[in-house]
């Protein structure tokens, strides 16, 4: 019985070492080591694959980032040295396009007009002296809310102004003034012009309003392209009206005079040093804060404007006196403490590009 148990043994063992043998053979395969080898290979090295381009596009996007930046400080450094970044332009991450910008005195705010991307109704920003920021809507007269470019906002003191389709929606700034965030201000009136302004400022005892010239697409009537003395060509206007506290809506019916101007104007102000300053702008051009003395302008003629002759006086060469290269897309313009504070709408979500180099912010510098 125990040699039987033995030989039973001896022939399990037997077995277990041919099974042994043959699984170490089989591991020894050549044929079967090429298969595993190659099922090696076949694994997904999608993930990895995934990463390094992630990786390699964070690099572009970062060198292409900080290129631009580069770029555009050194082609714009004299803007740069003279400009401080005062503070965000609101509504620019969701789909407002600034055009202008107003202080409120009597508010203490600022307000910013200009269009939505959906082509919806145009909403105005308060930018309040604490930092907060409230949404408004306009309406005009009749209660259809505007939905306009937004090109003008400007203020007297009792009333605020908005360029529309053919002249000016007229508000009670106190409305403005006191409306909080999600409401819509109704207008009180429409003041009707020879044209449609592309900006407008109050200064002083005047309100400057004026239309944009770019041949092909934004032209302007023949009237106002004018050869200016120095034998350069003015292709725009701004007609300069009085206000008054006697008539309607706190504005003279016609101008007091005319300023002809260069193309492409898309703001203006008044200095505390008696300049005015233009901002001139169109697309990915440099745009231009050109700065005239007003004490070097002399009569050029006289222009008819609401029917009224006025005289005339040409923005040239001549009383030139401050020409500041400033990135692409500057707006309306507002002289505030002595300095020009800048709008833009390069950082929009319409236009994007400006968010690149640090765009989006209300710039000021002294133009004086």
């Amino acid at each position: 019985m125990a040699e039987a148990k033995s030989d039973e043994s001896a022939q399990r063992n037997g077995e277990g070492r041919d099974a042994d043998a043959g699984s170490s053979s089989a591991s020894n395969d050549p044929a079967k080591e090429a298969t595993v080898s190659k099922n090696a290979r076949k694994r997904p090295r999608w993930p990895k694959v995934l990463g390094i381009v992630a990786g390699v596009l964070v690099g572009v996007a970062v060198a292409v980032i900080v290129g631009v930046n580069v770029f555009v400080r050194v082609a714009y450094a004299p803007f740069y040295q003279q400009a401080e970044a005062a503070f965000p332009i609101p509504g620019i991450n969701s789909g407002f396009i600034c055009q202008d910008l107003d202080w409120l005195e009597h508010g203490d705010a600022w307000l910013f007009s200009g269009y939505a991307t959906d082509g919806g109704p145009s909403p105005v920003y308060r930018h309040s002296a604490d930092g907060s920021v409230q949404r408004l809507l306009l309406a005009a007269p009749d209660g259809e809310l505007y939905d306009g470019h937004g090109s003008a906002i400007t203020s007297s003191g009792r009333y605020v102004y908005v360029a529309c389709e053919g002249g000016l929606l007229v508000f009670e700034e106190s409305d403005l003034v006191n409306a909080a965030d999600g409401d819509t201000v109704l207008a009180l009136g429409k003041i009707d012009l020879d044209f449609t302004p592309s900006f407008g400022n109050v200064e002083g005892e005047y309100l400057l309003v004026g239309n944009f010239y770019r041949a092909g697409n934004y032209e302007t009537p023949g009237e106002h392209r004018i050869a200016t003395p120095d034998g350069s060509q003015n292709s725009a206007v701004i007609y300069a009206y009085p206000l008054s506290d006697t008539a309607q809506w706190g504005l003279a019916d016609a101008p007091e005079a005319v300023l002809s101007i260069p193309e492409r104007i898309q703001g203006t102000c008044l200095t505390a040093d008696g300049r005015i300053v233009l901002s001139q702008s169109y697309g990915l051009a440099t745009s231009h804060l050109l700065a005239y003395d007003t004490a070097r302008l002399t009569q050029d003629g006289m222009f008819t404007a609401d029917g009224q002759e006025v005289p005339l006086y040409c923005l040239d060469s001549r009383s030139l006196v401050t020409d500041v290269a400033a990135p692409p897309m500057t707006e309306g313009i507002e002289s505030y403490e002595g300095r020009v504070y800048v709008s833009e709408e390069s950082a929009s979500n319409r236009y994007i590009f400006g968010k690149l180099y640090g765009a989006g912010m209300v710039y000021a510098l002294d133009m004086d």
